[in-house]
């Protein structure tokens, strides 16, 4: 949101004087319309509107006028007929306007006036000329009036404008009045109707409440029903107590099923009743001593002897005793459960008829109810409307209304249209919308790069550094000589965070081999490589700084250098690098310049003897800074950041444009270049806009030893010098 914010601070303070300029025309413009424009003046005339009439007798329906207290619509529809064209011919044939100044009698504006155009006024005879201007009253009514109901009341104000004072202060009142004539007029014509509507409407329902009540007596007799609730009472008492016996027998015949189961599983020798059974109990101690026995004897005597085949006839009649005992209380308990089953089924059974039975009374009643509403809607419309007719028959003739005038009309003294501070303020939002407007064209076809957000958004590249724009005042010193007689100037500061930008660039630090290109010459690819140079001996490392830009070569005016020999001889083979660098007024750089310009270029930077020296050079070197030419429209650049290791874009602040930047970019990328990065030079933080300017902003450049920032000057007066105590702070 603050970035937002500094942004469009920056917008309008680097285009503040567009903005003056528009919104000064604008506000003359919205001058001189307000005093040539007409005035119009406004009379208002307030009246009360109740829903309701007022109450005269105790029994008279405060409700009858609008037919509901509720009644969302009403106050709408009361503006609405005031604002009639009904209620403007009203108006127009009151007051007679067709033979008055009214038609067309508007003032002259203040440009009429001057020029000496004054309205004039004819009055005609003729009925069909009066039947034109009564028209084009009613027109002028329409148009003049406006409702303006105030918040919270019932209150009305009727206001009108016209140029003329006297007539905006006449209509109103106008209006009020006989808009007071015509709900009176209308309540009054409907009175009629309504009497008689009522008469008629009270027959029928009359007719309709005998139908009702000979219905529900016939439906009553057919049905035998005498006592609706009474019947239904009974009927739920009979339901509730079979509901309850069923659900006794229910749980009687679950707990019969469940003894007969298990019973009917495992023969029934675990059954409570046989457990606890004498008989079987006596049986089972027989049996156990009869088998006792007749293991005792088989010791001494076979199967065979009679004694023993005596024993085994006692056992089995026992254990036939025993069964049959058993099959006894089996049956029984089946016999239980049976029974139980059975009383289950026969209530439920009764249930379900009085289910039945129960739901049919109720639709019996159901329907007997819904007759015997019907009578006692009839009879509630037939008591209610007998009740109205004989309102109706005692209010009709009581002069009463529910409009009332409350404050009438005066002559208006003061104009309410136009109003000069209201066409001011308009004249300058205009104006301020129009500069947004201008300033968003001027910006969208400025395509240049003024920010490093710019290179970042649009090309995807890191920016490494900003460098800021240098303009010396007295145009005697470069760049390149601030950077090296002033160490602590804000522009030498800027290229040391560039080399130390560099140093992070990559794993292994800074490239042993960097080329400086930018897109178009112009954009301080050669002071750069210089600076960088400079900044990177100055860290005590070996540097070779090579000019590699055999076409508009610069290194040598800048460092002062002799270019009979450099890098064409040694790329055409006719002498050795050892023998073409040569020092510089920069300690611990060595410059290799370019020589004799060849008349091809590229050819000799495509040899492999370009990849050679830049090998050995970076065995002897620990860095070796090449200062290429421009990408667009040269093969050269591409050739050599193919062979460098790292390529940093220089780009030119407010001046490259991006296409141009994109296009050099994708050949970098055709030659797989290994781009680095790239830098913001020329940074004029003017062209950027307050959140890159000096002091707390963003980028600022005031930052160095407590001075410097005003020896930048962007197209400004030089600031006066830091006097010594300053500089020494």
């Amino acid at each position: 949101m603050r970035a937002t914010l500094l942004k469009y601070l920056g917008l309008a303070i680097k285009h503040k004087y567009l903005i003056a300029v528009i919104c000064f025309v604008a506000l003359f413009g919205g001058f001189v319309v307000t005093f040539m424009t007409t005035k119009i003046y406004s009379g208002s005339t307030t009246v009360k509107i109740d829903r309701a009439l007022p109450k005269v007798l105790n029994n008279q329906n405060s409700s009858s006028f609008d037919g509901g207290m509720n009644d969302p619509t009403f106050y709408q529809t009361q503006y609405e007929l005031i604002k009639s064209r009904m209620m403007a011919d009203r108006v127009a044939t009151a007051l007679n306007l067709a033979q008055t100044d009214f038609v067309g009698g508007a003032r002259a504006s203040y440009l009429d006036r001057l020029l000496g155009r004054g309205s004039t006024q004819n009055i005609v005879r003729d009925a069909a000329a009066i039947r034109a201007r009564q028209e084009q009253a009613i027109g002028q009514i329409m148009g003049g009036l406006s409702v303006q109901p105030v918040a919270l009341s019932s209150l009305v104000r009727i206001r009108f404008s016209s140029p003329n004072p006297l007539w905006a202060q006449r209509i109103s009142i106008a209006i009020a009045e006989q808009y007071e004539r015509s709900v009176f007029d209308m309540r009054y014509a409907a009175s009629s109707h309504t009497r008689t509507f009522l008469d008629e409407r009270l027959q029928q329902v009359k007719i309709k409440l005998q139908d009702s009540e000979t219905e529900l007596l016939k439906y009553a007799q057919k049905q035998g029903i005498v006592d609706v609730d009474n019947k239904q009472s009974q009927m739920m008492m009979q339901i509730q107590g079979i509901q309850a016996a069923y659900s006794d027998a229910v749980a009687t015949r679950v707990k019969q099923e469940q003894l007969w189961q298990q019973a009917d599983n495992d023969g029934g020798a675990a059954l409570p009743q046989v457990m606890g059974d004498s008989l079987i109990q006596a049986a089972r101690g027989k049996l156990a001593q009869l088998k006792t026995t007749y293991q005792d004897k088989l010791t001494v005597m076979k199967p065979a002897f009679p004694e023993m085949v005596a024993l085994q006839t006692q056992i089995k009649e026992t254990e036939r005793d025993i069964r049959s005992q058993v099959n006894l209380i089996k049956n029984s308990i089946k016999a239980q459960y049976d029974a139980a089953l059975s009383q289950e089924k026969a209530l439920g059974e009764k249930l379900e008829q009085l289910n039945a039975e129960a739901l049919e009374a109720r639709v019996h009643g159901v329907e007997y109810t819904i007759l015997l509403r019907e009578v006692d809607t009839a009879r509630s419309l037939y008591d209610g409307l007998l009740q109205q007719v004989k309102q109706q028959s005692v209010v009709a003739d009581i002069d009463t209304n529910n409009v009332s005038i409350i404050d009438r009309a005066q002559i208006p003294g003061v104009p309410d249209f136009p109003s000069l501070r209201k066409n001011l303020f308009m004249a300058l939002l205009l104006g301020l919308a129009a500069a947004a407007a201008a300033i968003a064209i001027t910006e969208v076809l400025d395509d240049t790069f003024k920010t490093p957000e710019d290179i970042e958004d649009k090309l995807g590249l890191s920016v490494l550094g900003i460098t800021p724009l240098f303009l010396d005042p007295k145009s005697d010193k470069t760049a390149l000589n601030e950077v090296i007689g002033d160490p602590t100037s804000p522009l030498a500061e800027a290229y040391r965070s560039l080399r130390t930008a560099l140093q992070f660039s990559t794993a292994d630090g800074a490239p042993r081999t960097l080329l400086i290109t930018s897109s178009r010459p112009g954009e301080g690819k050669s002071t750069t490589a210089a600076c960088l140079a400079l900044n990177f001996a100055q860290l005590g490392m070996r540097v070779l700084l090579i000019d590699a830009d055999m076409r508009n070569p610069s290194l040598h005016r800048v460092l002062s250098l002799d270019n009979s020999s450099g890098l064409s001889n040694y790329l055409s083979g006719a002498a050795e690098a050892s023998g073409l660098v040569k020092n510089c007024i920069m300690n611990g750089v060595v410059v290799m310049t370019t020589g004799p310009l060849p008349p091809n270029p590229a050819e000799l930077l495509a040899s492999p003897r370009l990849g050679t020296l830049l090998s050995t050079a970076a065995e002897s070197f620990q860095i070796v800074i090449v200062d290429g030419p421009p990408v667009m429209g040269l093969a050269d650049a591409p050739i050599i950041a193919s062979i460098a290791e790292g390529t940093m874009l220089v780009i030119e602040g407010a001046k490259t444009r991006r296409a141009i930047a994109r296009d050099a970019l994708k050949r970098l990328d055709f030659a797989r270049a290994r781009v680095v990065g790239a830098l913001l030079n020329k940074f004029d933080p003017k062209r950027a806009g307050v959140s890159y300017g000096y002091g707390s902003y963003g980028y600022g450049y005031g930052y160095g030893y407590g001075y410097g920032a005003e020896r930048y000057i962007y197209g400004q007066k030089e600031k006066p010098a830091l006097s010594s105590d300053q500089n020494a702070s």
